[in-house]
Formats: C-alpha cells, sequence, structure tokens
C-alpha cells in the first residue's frame, strides 16, 4: 500500500522537475544569441573572453553625408531608431553621433548610454556598410536607469544599406541614405545583471 502511496508523490515531484526545467529552457531561450564566435574578429571574446551578450537591438535609419569639393560623398553622422528584437517591435532608443567627441553613440529611453570606438571591420557586402566591432570608450547612466553602462563592446552586423552613391556629386550637396543594422551590447562577466 506504501508503494502505491509514493509513487503518485513521485511522478508529482517529476511533473515538478520537469516543469522547472521548461522554465529555464525557456528563460535561456529569450536570452539574446551571439552571430558570431570567439576567434572571428569580430567577436568581443576573441579580445576579451570573459564577455556577455546582454542586448540586442534592431536599428532603422539614415547613413547621412556631405559632398566635398573634390565631388565625392563623405560620411558625416548616422540616425537611427532603435527597436526590441523580441515580441511586438517598439522604439526603445536611439543612435546618433557625439560631434563633439567625433563617436558613435547608443541612447535607451531610460537615457543610459554609450560611446564606442570603432576597432574591427568586415564588409557588409555590396551596396550595404560595414560589419563593426566597437569597443566602448564612456558610459551614462540616465535619468530613468543604467541598462547600457555594464557595455564593453559594441558590433554592428546585418547591415542593409547606408552606402553612399557611387556617381560624383555637387560640391555641398547632402544626402541621407537609409539603411538597417543588429547592434550586440556586450558586457564583461559579472556585469550588472539587472541590465537584461
Amino acid at each position: 500500500m506504501q508503494v502505491n502511496c509514493r509513487l503518485p508523490q513521485f511522478i508529482v515531484a517529476c511533473m515538478g522537475v520537469l516543469a522547472l526545467c521548461g522554465l529555464v529552457a525557456a528563460a535561456a531561450s529569450a536570452r539574446p544569441t551571439a552571430q558570431t564566435a570567439p576567434g572571428d574578429l569580430l567577436d568581443p571574446r576573441t579580445y576579451a573572453p570573459e564577455s556577455q551578450l546582454f542586448l540586442v537591438v534592431h536599428a532603422i535609419g539614415v547613413q547621412k553625408y556631405t559632398c566635398q569639393a573634390d565631388g565625392t560623398w563623405l560620411f558625416t553622422d548616422p540616425e537611427a531608431t532603435l527597436y526590441k528584437t523580441t515580441g511586438v517591435p517598439k522604439p526603445i532608443g536611439t543612435h546618433f553621433l557625439n560631434f563633439a567627441t567625433g563617436l558613435p553613440v547608443w541612447q535607451l529611453k531610460d537615457e543610459s548610454s554609450v560611446e564606442a570606438a570603432r576597432t574591427q571591420t568586415a564588409s557588409g557586402g555590396t551596396g550595404n556598410i560595414a560589419w563593426l566591432l566597437l569597443q566602448a570608450v564612456t558610459t551614462t547612466a540616465g535619468s530613468d536607469g543604467d541598462r547600457l553602462t555594464s557595455t564593453t563592446w559594441v558590433q554592428r552586423l546585418n547591415t542593409s544599406g547606408g552606402v553612399a552613391p557611387a556617381e560624383t556629386c555637387v560640391p555641398g550637396d547632402r544626402i541621407a541614405v537609409p539603411y538597417s543594422a543588429d547592434y550586440f551590447f556586450w558586457r564583461a562577466a559579472g556585469g550588472d545583471e539587472s541590465a537584461d
């Protein structure tokens, strides 16, 4: 009789363990996934093995250019809206250039931001701006949070468009070329887990 009583308890315990495993797997699958591997030119773990990916955003915007005196286009700055990549896409930040430092900036709605300098470049393919690995230079907490303050590296991958026209231009002209890209934000191991 005791065997019969213990069997249902064992089944309930097993079901509980399976449910817990399902929750852990669901949480793990919700975490961002790297698209590069250690050893790759554009992977932060090649240079800082403890790096951990903590955020991926999709950017839609423009790459701006101005025409120089010699009739060629010169890149001036990016301007993009950052969107979350899970669930219903919604704007969560912006991407722009800090003209004072000459560095690109990513800023979220909590007003936290990261400025980063390019360290590595790879082709994005014909008609697409380059893929980049950038190292954080400055991070700033916002008035409503600090999600980006632990950022150590930023990757720009999966670019589409954004390249200036190949033909000559009239000096002084300006153009904004549509582009999209995915930005991957990395931090050192043990970084602020609340940033997820």
